[in-house]
């Protein structure tokens, strides 16, 4: 027998051994989008040990036993959703304590608050809330402004309160609403409960710090947000103490998201070096993170602007919609970069401990510059795959595009913002600016590797939903939920869909130095996947926004059938 017949025969002889092991799981009869550009397309996957066993088609079907099977009955898989950017901590008190973005009368008020009442244990104070974001701009609009306002009183939420201190937010947190109790606490006399300027920053800095069981029952309520929709990873930037409410959950495992730690300000970077939070360079074919496959460390969050909502964000030219009197803002600085000389010098210092750098950046002139540090990082720690992220790349300039292709850099991007932020953004800069608006084709006909994500929950302005599949349709169609413009938003930006799970899968766990175990269905990694109710491939985008998550995989195990909750909610 010839050598190379015999190296088949026994490459035939191990596959079929290897297949007739018992597995752990086995997703089968499927259509089953991998992101493996070898092999874009499945029916089963097998599972055993939290890893990919094996991936094939029905041509050459599993032969061998599993200890529990799902027959996916034709319906589309993917692998599971990783968010590249959520405020993890604010979505679980929005979702456990108090969200009244939405809310702009009494009415809506006094229903909001008694729900939460009734959710909360008798002494947990409400607070935030941030009333009136979409009363300007009503949520799903593309456009046009109210100019009414509301302003809430005591009166209409004391009597129904009074168990719950409360000390709720206007959007903009420049007006705060206290009841009765909260007042009391406080040792303000207020006939309407309205605070403002000093009075509010006062009394909010003394409101309790939450106790760890409420940060952690907060926490579980996010999860269970993530497990419905199919997201097995999240991308956080919370305060330090949520570190300690992840560790426990996986203590108890209660973990159902895979968490990837971004410590959220840029003077943390000399800690993360003590703490060895760095990127792993050692075998420069596979840079990864520290920590584990539950929780991992090694990027570092910063701000160089602030945010569209606030006018805020720094363009290189005034707002549109300014007033007269301040008809030359064009937006500030941030916290650490108002000292620029010491800001560029904390980067040098954090990107040479091989720390990774996420760095939010919105308006036009504030990209700018952070494309001059990266052109300063080269020079000075030298040229490296560093995937430098930039967060939001908001708006750019047309000259700035091209000079992206010398970087290769991660654009942490989150597609829902089109959605939502349309209804201002001509208004705040002019229609020959919003040409560089979330530009997603043109950062990627530029090198950029787009990483997306929501901000879930969102600005004190927007809500922004955990939902995938908003983003997918926001990346696709460029349309408000409503179907506006018919043509989208400077469509000329659109991306494919499949581009779009590429980017919510591959792209993000290539923006966190993880796409050797997570992004793809391939053959020994991590066997994370989402399983939905309806083929996007084959329906239209506006059915995406009502498409559910049937299952969610987290390790080869369901953390989240959708029938099981449904009978669960029905009992």
């Amino acid at each position: 027998m010839k050598p190379l017949v015999r190296f088949i025969l026994l490459a035939v002889i191990l596959a079929g051994c290897a297949q007739k092991q018992q597995v752990d799981l086995l997703l089968s009869n499927g259509k089953i989008w991998t992101g493996d550009e070898k092999n874009p397309w499945a029916s089963w996957v097998a599972v055993k040990d939290e890893r990919i066993f094996a991936v094939g088609n029905n041509d050459q079907p599993f032969t061998g036993d599993a200890i529990q099977t799902i027959d996916l009955n034709n319906r589309l898989m993917v692998p599971g959703f990783n968010d590249s950017h959520v405020h993890f901590a604010s979505a679980g008190h929005l979702l456990l304590n108090i969200n009244l973005l939405d809310v702009n009368d009494a009415a809506q008020l006094i229903n909001t608050l008694k729900e939460t009442t009734e959710r909360l244990p008798a002494g947990s104070w409400i607070t935030r809330g941030d009333w009136g974001a979409y009363e300007a701009w009503s949520m799903g609009s593309s456009g046009g402004k109210n100019k009414s306002e509301f302003t809430p009183h005591r009166n209409m939420i004391d009597s129904i309160t009074a168990q719950h201190p409360v000390l709720v937010t206007r959007y903009d947190r420049k007006i705060g609403l206290a009841n009765a109790l909260a007042l009391d606490f406080l040792g303000i006399d207020s006939e309407t409960g309205i605070l403002k300027g000093g009075l509010l920053e006062d009394a909010l800095s003394k409101i309790p710090e939450k106790s760890f069981d409420q940060l952690l029952a907060e926490s579980k309520r996010a999860l269970e947000e993530c497990r419905k929709w199919g997201v097995t990873t999240v991308q956080d930037m919370s305060p330090p103490n949520q570190l300690d409410v992840y560790k426990k959950l996986k203590e108890e495992g209660a973990l159902t998201s895979r968490i990837n730690f971004s410590p959220s300000r840029l003077i943390e970077y000399s800690e993360m070096i003590e703490k060895g939070w760095v990127i792993d360079w050692s075998d420069p074919s596979n840079p990864h993170p520290a920590g584990d496959e539950w929780i991992s460390f090694g990027t570092l969050k910063t701000h160089i602007d602030g945010i569209m909502g606030a006018r805020s964000a720094r363009f290189y030219e005034p707002y549109s919609d300014n007033d007269v009197e301040n008809r030359f803002w064009r937006g500030g600085w941030r916290e650490f970069s108002k000292d620029m000389p010491s800001f560029k010098s904390m980067i040098l210092k954090a990107d040479k401990a091989n720390i990774q750098l996420r760095i939010h950046s919105i308006g036009d002139e504030a990209n700018a510059i952070l494309i001059d540090i990266l052109d300063t990082l080269n020079m000075v720690n030298g040229e490296k795959p560093r995937r430098f992220r930039l967060v939001h790349a908001q708006v750019i300039s047309e000259r700035d595009f091209p000079r992206l292709k010398n970087h290769k850099i991660v654009a942490e991007v989150q597609p829902y913002h089109v959605t939502d932020d349309m209804r201002w953004m001509e208004e705040r800069i002019g229609y020959e600016r919003c040409k560089g608006a979330y530009a997603f084709k043109t950062l990627q006909e530029n090198g950029a590797t787009l990483s997306f994500g929501s901000d879930w929950p969102g600005t004190n302005a927007s809500y922004y939903p955990i939902n995938p599949l908003y983003g997918l349709y926001a990346a696709v169609t460029r349309q408000t939920v409503h179907g506006e413009p018919e043509q989208g938003w400077f469509p000329e930006q659109k991306i494919t869909l499949e581009e779009a799970l590429k980017a919510y899968t591959y792209g993000s766990s290539f923006g966190a130095f993880e796409e050797a175990s997570k992004g793809t269905i391939e053959e020994g990694k991590l066997a994370d996947f989402a399983v939905l109710n309806a083929n996007l491939f084959e329906s239209a985008p506006s059915d995406w926004l009502h498409t559910p998550i049937d299952y969610t995989i987290v390790g080869g195990v369901v953390v989240y059938s959708r029938k099981k909750n449904e009978e669960n909610s029905n009992q």
